[in-house]
C-alpha cells in the first residue's frame, strides 16, 4: 500500500536547491540575530569607555552640538508661537486664545479681550504597556477648531491610564464615568480637550496629560458664549 509523502516532504524533494536555500538563509537570520543580541551589553560598556576616554574638549563638542540641536528646536517652537499670537489678534470675530506660557485661557472678539482665565496645564507624558504599546501624549500647538460641546459628560477612561499604574484594562463598560472631565468639556478637531474640574474619576485632584483644565465657574462664562467651528489658537 502506497503511503503519500507530507507536503513539506514532495515540495523539499521536487525542489532541494531552493527549500536548502531558504533555510540556510533563515537559520543564517537567526543567527545573526542572536548574536546580535548578545553583543548589546558590551555595545553598552564600549559606548561608556569610549566617553570616558573622551577629552575634556571632546565633550564639550559633543555637547555643544546636541545643545545646538535642542536651541534650533526651541528657535523653531519660539517662531511658531510668535506667528500664531501675531495671527489670532488679526482674527476676526469670536476665537479662543491659549497662551501656553501665561497659563491663560482668552475669549475674544477680534483685538477685544471679552474674558481671560487661569487654565492648568497637564504635562506631555509617554506610558509604556505591558504588551509594549506606546501611547505618547503631547500639548496641541498651533491652530485649531473646536469641533465639539458637551456639558456633565459621561467619560470612558482610556487604556493608558491603567497602563500607566500596572493594572489591567477593564472592559470599556466598566470604565466610563460621570464627572470624569468636569461638567464642561470642550473638543478641539486634534482631540485636545480642554475642560473644567473633575469631581470624580482618575483625573480628580490632577490634570490630564497635554490637556488643559479651568476651574468649573470660569469655564461656563465662555461656554455659552462660543459655538463648534470657532477658531482656537494655542500658542
Amino acid at each position: 500500500m502506497d503511503q503519500t509523502q507530507p507536503p513539506r516532504a514532495s515540495f523539499r524533494k521536487a525542489h532541494p536547491g531552493f527549500f536548502w536555500g531558504i533555510t540556510t538563509l533563515v537559520l543564517l537570520f537567526l543567527a545573526g540575530a542572536a548574536a546580535v543580541a548578545s553583543r548589546v551589553p558590551e555595545y553598552r560598556e564600549d559606548a561608556a569607555e569610549l566617553s570616558a576616554r573622551m577629552t575634556a574638549q571632546e565633550r564639550a563638542t559633543r555637547d555643544r552640538v546636541l545643545n545646538s540641536r535642542a536651541r534650533r528646536s526651541d528657535l523653531a517652537i519660539a517662531l511658531l508661537q510668535r506667528e500664531l499670537r501675531i495671527k489670532q489678534l488679526s482674527q476676526k470675530g469670536l476665537h479662543l486664545a491659549l497662551d501656553t506660557k501665561d497659563s491663560t485661557l482668552y475669549l475674544r472678539n477680534g483685538h477685544a479681550t471679552l474674558r481671560q482665565v487661569r487654565v492648568a496645564i497637564g504635562p506631555d507624558s509617554t506610558v509604556q504597556g505591558p504588551n509594549g504599546q506606546t501611547w505618547r501624549m503631547v500639548t496641541a500647538l498651533g491652530e485649531r477648531r473646536l469641533t465639539e460641546k458637551q456639558t456633565d459628560p459621561v467619560y470612558t477612561v482610556p487604556e493608558w491610564v491603567y497602563a500607566s499604574k500596572g493594572r489591567p484594562v477593564p472592559p470599556e463598560s466598566e470604565r466610563r464615568i460621570s464627572g470624569a472631565l468636569g461638567a464642561y468639556v470642550l473638543r478641539l478637531d486634534d482631540g485636545t480637550e480642554i475642560y473644567s474640574e473633575p469631581s470624580s474619576g482618575p483625573f480628580a485632584g490632577t490634570v490630564k496629560p497635554a490637556s488643559f483644565m479651568v476651574k468649573g465657574h470660569d469655564l461656563a462664562a465662555i461656554f455659552d458664549a462660543i459655538k463648534t467651528d470657532t477658531p482656537v489658537y494655542i500658542y
